[in-house]
């Protein structure tokens, strides 16, 4: 949880010294989605955002996986 903390600070910082030094607006369009006047950070935000998610997952799904087998371990231990 610490790495993803480490991540999160650095990620935040980026998008929000990237929205400081490009404070503009532009359309997107997803095949028949049209988004109008999006700031350039939302992108960024989204891509950022994404991986982020994905270590977080991860480490939610690592720590449940030791955990089963700390008590695994346990279990075994006392037959």
């Amino acid at each position: 949880m610490l790495l993803f903390s480490i991540a999160l600070v650095l990620a935040i910082s980026g998008v929000g010294a990237y929205a400081l030094y490009n404070p503009g607006v532009h359309d997107i369009t997803l095949r028949s989605h049209h988004f109008a006047a999006v700031p350039d950070w939302v992108p960024v935000a989204l891509a950022a955002g994404v991986p982020l998610a994905l270590f977080l997952l991860d480490a939610v799904f690592a720590g449940n996986h030791i955990r089963l087998l700390e008590r695994g371990s346990e279990e075994t231990a006392y037959r």
